[in-house]
Formats: C-alpha cells, structure tokens, sequence
C-alpha cells in the first residue's frame, strides 16, 4: 500500500542494496529461502533483471554463509559461540554487512545451531 515511501532514491548506493537484500533473504515465513527480485524491485525499481539476478545471488550466498559459518562456531563452541569471534571472521568476505544484519545473521545461525544439537 506505501510501497512508494519506501523507495530508494538514485543514486542508489551499493552497499545499501546489498543490506536491503540481504534483509529480504533473511525474512521467515512465507519469503523464507525465497528470491529476493520481486521485492528488491520495490524499493530499487530502476534496477534490470540481470542487476537483480546478481544481487539476489549475492544476498543468497552472504546468507548461507555466514549460517554455515555461525553453524561451525556453534559446533566448536557449544551454546557460547562468540558474536565477535564470527563478525571478525564473516566480515573479511562480507565488509559491506551492516551490524543490523550481522546480529540477524548470527541469531539466525544460532536458533538452527540450537535446535539441531538439542540444546
């Protein structure tokens, strides 16, 4: 219904778009592994398909990733994993992730880490 409040204005700034997708890659319900065009285009409309595309890929493998790496962390760690210990380390491949999205990230990465080891 306000979808226009929410559009980015140009120029758009890559790291903020990247953050936005991110955002979206992450969401629960229905969107939860979902692409992210549809709803990238919304607030970057200017954006082609193929710029699309490439962000989406982006998001899904900045997602996976640290998910993958929060996993690990959990494993060597135990229920004390350190957020500082796997921001240093995420970071290096994901220097634009913003801190929102670290914590999402890493909370995220954790609930899984709980639920599969019983915790």
């Amino acid at each position: 219904m306000f979808e226009w409040f929410r559009k980015r204005k140009q120029p758009y700034n890559e790291n903020q778009i990247l953050n936005d997708g991110l955002d979206y890659a992450m969401e629960f319900g229905s969107n939860w592994l979902q692409p992210i065009q549809s709803r990238l285009v919304k607030l970057y409309p200017k954006l082609s398909d193929i710029e699309l595309d490439d962000y989406n890929s982006k998001c899904q493998a900045a997602m996976k990733t640290g998910h993958d790496q929060v996993y690990a962390l959990a494993e060597e760690s135990g229920k004390d994993a350190s957020f500082d210990a796997f921001v240093a380390s995420y970071s290096k491949s994901f220097p634009w992730v913003n801190d929102k999205n670290l914590k999402h990230i890493f909370s995220q990465g954790m609930y899984y880490a709980w639920k599969d080891m019983g915790w």
